[in-house]
């Protein structure tokens, strides 16, 4: 159960970009979020990062700026430093923010290693400071929704799974395409994917993934199929990002779940519609729309709270499996897009918040869950030359 947090924290914010302009804005309604310091290389990002707080919290009062990150982590008016650098900068920053006393909530992946984000965690505890990665999509009801579905086995036993993730070109140039700093595609973002899979489907036991290269020697286009075992069941599941889309265009995220007796389909990056069908009998029918009825509505930092109580209330069904079963089909939709993504990251940073205030709490995603992620990231990702997966020579 996450609840609000009873103090007030003193954030400072390393890296000035887009997104710890979303973050800033997002965070500043809680009370427990006070922006303090924002570190960012040109004046004009890091007065983006306060605007957007400022908009949001009108008892902002002085937020001070630094250039890098390194006068940001000593500043000891700082309790928590976030840090939104690009991803090579994490592991150091990190290690440096934590030997200075302060608390660190870390953009995904956490490192450009899992070996590098291990020894960060080591060095947390040993320091007595909190320390996790900031993956949010288990704190959405919609992912929490299938985890349900599945763990519950309504539908019966998954067979198959894939994730096709569409998504907008990143800029020539941009340090994303230079895998020195991001570490590639599935380091830099697919952790987030891989961080849901292992929810739903259980521990990677085996993996390997492609890279395609274009002929500007970007890899835009990556995969990864792995086989997840959970409660001895092997499930495997294909995962693909593409960087290649049209501004214009609409990107498109899509979870596509296969059982012994339906499909389970999740759309969006941030979830907005989750889709069931199948055969059921009658008490599945009526559990699956219990459980899809307790999903809230509106975007809500305590939405996955409520979601969470709600499942420990729900029984499971109890008749034989010899029972007639029907055809079952609903769908349920989400609005507010952006709503919801300020949601859950502010139930991240609460959750974030328990741990500094009780060391064993059980956070929802772990920094042991983010070095797991990591791992796998790291063993499907191409690192020698892009590969066409059907070139056998």
């Amino acid at each position: 159960m996450i609840s609000s947090s009873s103090f007030r924290y003193h954030v400072g914010i390393a890296g000035a970009g887009a997104f710890a302009e979303f973050l800033a804005g997002a965070l500043a309604p809680l009370p427990s979020f006070h922006l303090a310091a924002v570190a960012g290389r040109t004046d004009e990002k890091r007065q983006r990062v306060i605007d957007a707080y400022r908009r949001r919290q009108a008892q902002a009062g002085d937020v001070r700026e630094y250039r890098e990150a390194e006068q940001l982590i000593v500043d000891p008016h700082v309790d928590i430093v976030i840090l939104t650098t690009p991803p090579h900068l994490h592991a150091p920053l990190a290690e440096r923010a934590l030997e200075e006393g302060k608390h660190v909530l870390l953009e995904k992946p956490g490192g450009l290693t899992a070996e590098a984000l291990r020894a960060n965690i080591q060095l947390a505890a040993r320091q007595n400071r909190a320390l996790a990665v900031n993956l949010v999509l288990r704190y959405h009801p919609l992912a929490e929704a299938v985890k349900q579905l599945i763990h519950r086995a309504l539908l019966g036993p998954v067979d198959y799974a894939s994730l096709h993730n569409a998504a907008h070109r990143v800029a020539k140039g941009h340090w994303f395409w230079d895998e020195r700093r991001s570490g590639g595609i599935l380091i830099e973002h697919g952790v987030h994917f891989f961080e849901v899979g292992r929810d739903w489907f259980g521990e990677a036991v085996s993996a390997h993934g492609f890279a395609l290269q274009e002929t500007d020697g970007t890899r835009p286009r990556v995969g990864a199929t792995v086989i997840h075992e959970g409660n001895g069941r092997r499930i495997p599941v294909h995962y693909y990002h593409g960087f290649t889309m049209d501004p214009a265009a609409s990107e498109s995220t899509h979870w596509d779940i296969h059982t012994k007796r339906g499909r389970i389909v999740l759309d969006g990056w941030i979830p907005t519609q989750l889709s069931v069908s199948g055969l059921v009998t009658d008490e599945e029918a009526a559990c699956i729309d219990a459980w899809l009825d307790a999903i809230p509505t509106n975007p809500s930092a305590d939405a996955i709270e409520q979601l969470q109580q709600a499942a420990d209330r729900l029984l499971p069904p109890t008749e034989p499996s010899a029972a007639p079963r029907r055809p079952y089909e609903r769908t349920v939709v989400l609005s507010d897009r952006h709503g919801w993504y300020e949601a859950i990251a502010q139930t991240r940073f609460l959750d974030f918040c328990r741990l500094i205030e009780n060391p064993s709490w059980r956070i929802l995603v772990t920094a042991e869950d983010a070095a797991a992620d990591l791992a796998l990231a790291e063993a499907c990702t191409v690192t020698d030359k892009a590969v066409d997966p059907l070139d056998i020579r």
